[in-house]
C-alpha cells in the first residue's frame, strides 16, 4: 500500500493524458456548421459540455500532481518530462481545435495560434540548452500564470459557444480573456529569452 500511495502523483499525472486526448477528441468530434442556430446547437451541446468537463479535469489534476509528489518526497523525471509535455497537448491542441471553428465564435485566429506554437518551441528549446549545460531552468511564477491564462481562454470559448452566443457582454469578455492570455504568452517568450541570457552572463562570470 505505501508503494501504491507513493506512485499516486505519477498515476494522477499519466491519467492527465486521458483526459487530454478525450478533450481533443470530443472538441474535434463537433459538428461545425451546426453551432449557428439553437436547434443545431443543442445536438451539439453534449459534446461542448463533456469536452469541457475533460479539460477542467485535465486542468485540476495538473494543479495536485506536482504538490503532491513534493509533499510526499517522490518527485520523479517521469513526472518533470510527461507533465509539460501533457500541458503542451492540452494547450496547444486546444488552440488548434478552436481555431478550426469560425473565427466569429471562438475569435481564435491563426496568428494568435502560431504565438502559442512559437513559444512553446522558443522555452523548449532554452529548457534543453539551459540543462545540456547544467543550469537549472525550471517553470516560474510568469509560466504558471500563462498555463491558467491559456486554460481560463479555452474554457472560456468552450462555455461561450455552448452557452452565451451573441450576448454582448459575453463576446467582450471572450475576445479580452483571449487576448490576454494571447499578449501575455508572447510577453513569457521574452522573459524566458531575458532570464536565459543572464542566466547564462551569471554562469561566465
Amino acid at each position: 500500500m505505501n508503494k501504491m500511495l507513493r506512485s499516486l502523483p505519477n498515476i494522477i499525472t499519466g491519467s492527465r493524458i486521458f483526459f487530454a486526448i478525450a478533450f481533443l477528441v470530443l472538441l474535434l468530434m463537433v459538428n461545425r456548421d451546426s453551432l449557428t442556430t439553437p436547434q443545431d446547437l443543442s445536438k451539439e451541446l453534449w459534446k461542448l459540455n463533456w469536452a469541457f468537463i475533460m479539460f477542467l479535469i485535465a486542468g485540476i489534476t495538473d494543479i495536485i500532481d506536482g504538490p503532491l509528489a513534493r509533499r510526499m518526497n517522490v518527485t520523479s523525471s517521469f513526472g518533470r518530462m510527461f507533465d509539460p509535455l501533457v500541458d503542451k497537448i492540452l494547450i496547444v491542441g486546444g488552440y488548434i481545435a478552436l481555431w478550426l471553428f469560425d473565427t466569429s465564435i471562438t475569435f481564435i485566429y491563426w496568428w494568435m495560434v502560431l504565438i502559442i506554437v512559437a513559444r512553446e518551441v522558443v522555452v523548449t528549446q532554452i529548457r534543453k540548452k539551459s540543462e545540456s549545460q547544467g543550469i537549472a531552468f525550471g517553470a516560474n511564477w510568469a509560466g504558471k500564470l500563462k498555463m491558467f491564462l491559456q486554460s481560463f481562454a479555452i474554457g472560456s470559448v468552450i462555455i461561450y459557444m455552448g452557452y452565451f452566443q451573441g450576448e454582448t457582454w459575453a463576446i467582450y469578455f471572450r475576445n479580452s480573456i483571449v487576448l490576454i492570455a494571447v499578449v501575455f504568452t508572447a510577453w513569457t517568450a521574452i522573459n524566458y529569452v531575458t532570464r536565459y541570457n543572464k542566466l547564462i552572463k551569471d554562469n561566465q562570470k
